[in-house]
């Protein structure tokens, strides 16, 4: 059988300006599509959740202060630790940058209870099309990532996660694909060691490329249909290899992204590759469609505040006590939605010069 590769970012490396601020955002629509239809032969897509995701929209459109019974995603932080040491994320000690202006105070590290995970999944299953069970760190560190996924499988609610690949070995790959995973997406930064370790000091990309090779060799031994895709995160000095990884994924037969990568600490050598904030005006998608769970039980209005030190939550998960859909239309809610509604993103710092829009990728 002949597999095709699919193309989700540019055919090119994407546009850079004379100011150095990346011109072009990729189109996630296929990808999409794929996630759906994986969802529908698996079961985990229903009337009621289509229902409640274009409510969600609707609400978004309208500019409603109430969105849909639920959000139809969540993303959760099992653990915000990692292994692969990025230059634009953490210091060579493992040390989390903090992207509040206003405090140079490293992140806190720890784990979410499995308690809340399993609490919140409960309440929202029946109108939840997707769960995201990380956010900041690299998933396979924590132990609980495979029961995450198993249980929102059990639960018909489609998972996905992004990692760096470097302990996606045989056993891990194994346990993921039997829980029931829907999509995965592995991050490169090149495609020979010497230049993947210019952003990532402890990553190899030999490694990864290996597992890589196993986990889609799994995945059609056992006619899972797991999604997988190699995400080669574009800096100046790594385009050079860019083909060498999408003839990797050619010959695999997985889908293939470039996206730009994150310049912190390579300034000498990259232009400024993240976009311009949005307009001031465009209201974020986020508040109406999903919500983010921190490891500390913090509920937030996105990913964005997991990085960000001091950020005001909607309100800490109990479980046995917090009702998420309380949270999801509560005042503290609302009151987002009616800033963005009316002001755009201005009045908040973490709002003002994010780049995102979307519940997608970032780029």
């Amino acid at each position: 059988m002949t597999t095709v590769v699919h193309e989700l970012g540019n055919s090119e490396p994407p546009a850079i300006s004379a100011n150095g601020v990346t011109k072009i955002r990729n189109n996630y629509r296929w990808l999409r599509m794929r996630i759906l239809l994986r969802m529908l032969r698996c079961g985990k897509l229903s009337l009621w959740k289509v229902i409640n995701a274009t409510y969600c929209y609707l609400a978004l459109f309208l500019r409603l202060e109430r969105s849909a019974w639920t959000p139809f995603l969540i993303n959760f932080e099992l653990w915000n630790e990692c292994n692969e040491s990025c230059l634009f994320c953490r210091s060579a000690a493992g040390d989390i940058y903090n992207l509040n202006p206003n405090s140079d105070v490293p992140l806190p590290k720890g784990k979410l209870p499995m308690d809340v995970f399993k609490g919140i999944i409960d309440q929202v299953a029946p109108t939840l099309l997707m769960s995201v069970p990380y956010i900041n760190g690299e998933p396979l560190l924590s132990r609980n990532i495979y029961e995450c996924v198993r249980y929102c499988t059990d639960k018909k609610v489609a998972t996905m996660i992004a990692t760096n690949g470097m302990i996606l070995n045989e056993a891990n790959a194994q346990k993921l694909l039997d829980a029931g995973l829907d999509f995965i997406k592995i991050h490169i930064s090149g495609f020979t060691r010497e230049t993947h370790r210019i952003e990532h000091r402890l990553g190899d990309v030999e490694v990864i490329k290996k597992n890589i090779e196993n986990f889609v060799k799994l995945d059609r031994a056992g006619r899972h249909g797991t999604l997988v895709m190699l995400d080669y995160i574009t800096y100046n000095h790594n385009r050079h290899e860019i083909e060498d990884a999408r003839e990797f994924a050619k010959r695999l037969g997985i889908m293939f992204n470039m996206r730009p990568g994150n310049p912190r600490f390579l300034e000498d050598t990259e232009p400024k590759q993240l976009t311009k904030p949005l307009p001031q005006d465009v209201p974020c998608d986020w508040l109406w469609t999903a919500l983010t769970v921190d490891w500390n039980r913090k509920v937030y209005p996105c990913c964005e505040h997991v990085i960000w030190s001091d950020a005001k939550a909607y309100a800490e998960f109990i479980t046995g006590e917090t009702d998420i859909r309380e949270l999801w239309n509560g005042d503290d809610a609302r009151r987002w939605r009616r800033t963005h509604a009316k002001e755009g993103r201005k009045p908040i710092d973490i709002c003002r010069y994010c780049p995102h829009e979307g519940v997608k990728f970032k780029w």
